[in-house]
């Protein structure tokens, strides 16, 4: 399971990383004869694909086809239907019972096993969003295995870093080589930010959000040719008919002490504007100073924009690791090509 990630490196080729503490984060194990089809129909993603990865990256929708969840799926017992499932800390009441009331006769057992582990991010000290997750991880030099649970790549997308699962009380010094050890959330959520990419119920409030807005096709969190689940039909319809006029991007935003000066209360869902039409162009979902996510209308991405009643610029980008856009989105987005 872990052997791509013990191989040994010359000393020259070892490179710094940070490894984060991720307290914002709780992880539900999922145990039981009926597991896998349990789990299979509720979730986005297809199960199956546990049976050749270690981790999976889905989200748990309402009827309607809203975001409830977002999540990592591990799979830390080969052969055994037993899943370790990542999700926001400040969820889990709400994310137990609702498996709970799902779970009816099933031979399935749920058991919140946070206070057990301890989950990491390793992020690269490199400033750029490495390509490929071989850009990182072939430079990491892990020592032991002791302590560990589970150590595998990112399954959103291969250049965020890599996900470990460790034992409570386990150092990731004792672990790992050139690492640095961080406590700051921040640092982790502004590597998310300025990427474009949502994380937890503060980023992707419970029962809002539409999946494909929120690129759920682009961080591989969904199958197309799986069986039914809760609120497939809109994300399928949409998939297949539709085009996604709004999108989650990373924005930076100019002059970002405005905020706390102008609202009152937390900065987040805030109106953007077009600056000289004045229409609606999308909305600030979360920040951390000058990084934030905006869910912007792909008409409007390229104009001057700003938070309405506030003297405070807004600039979306288009991230690196986005793949090529289809034809629909390039003309939406008023796109010549994509690079």
């Amino acid at each position: 399971m872990l052997k791509n990630l013990f191989s040994l490196k010359s000393y020259y080729r070892f490179h710094h990383c940070t490894a984060i503490s991720l307290n914002n984060r709780a992880l539900i194990q999922v145990h039981g004869d009926d597991t896998s089809k349990f789990l299979q129909g509720l979730i986005t993603n297809d199960i199956e694909f546990l049976k050749t990865t270690n981790a999976l990256y889905s989200m748990l929708l309402n009827a309607r086809g809203r975001i409830l969840y977002d999540m990592i799926i591990y799979n830390h017992q080969i052969n055994k239907s037993s899943y370790l499932i990542e999700i926001s800390q400040n969820a889990t009441a709400d994310f137990l019972r609702l498996l709970r009331m799902y779970k009816l006769r099933k031979q399935v057992n749920i058991e919140d096993v946070t206070q057990k582990y301890q989950i990491w991010s390793l992020l690269s000290s490199r400033k750029e969003f490495v390509s490929t997750i071989d850009d990182f991880r072939e430079t990491l030099n892990f020592k032991t295995r002791q302590g560990l649970i589970i150590g595998q790549s990112d399954p959103r997308h291969a250049s965020l870093g890599i996900r470990l699962i460790t034992e409570r009380q386990t150092q990731v010094t004792d672990l790992i080589d050139s690492c640095t050890v961080s406590n700051d959330l921040s640092v982790y959520k502004r590597w998310l930010y300025r990427h474009g990419i949502a994380e937890g119920t503060e980023d992707i409030p419970p029962g809002e959000c539409i999946p494909l807005e929120y690129n759920i096709v682009f961080l591989n969190g969904v199958s197309f040719s799986k069986g039914c689940y809760i609120g497939q039909e809109l994300v399928a319809r949409t998939h297949h008919t539709g085009v996604i006029r709004k999108r989650l991007m990373p924005v930076q935003i100019e002059n970002y002490e405005e905020l706390s000066k102008s609202f009152d209360t937390k900065a987040n869902d805030l109106t953007i504007i077009n600056e000289e039409t004045k229409r609606r162009a999308g909305k600030l979902r979360t920040s951390i100073e000058q990084d934030g996510i905006a869910l912007i209308r792909l008409s409007e991405w390229k104009n001057p924009l700003r938070i309405q009643n506030a003297d405070v610029s807004i600039k979306p980008s288009i991230p690196n690791w986005w793949p090529p856009l289809d034809e629909a989105t390039k003309l939406e987005m008023k796109l010549d090509h994509v690079s």
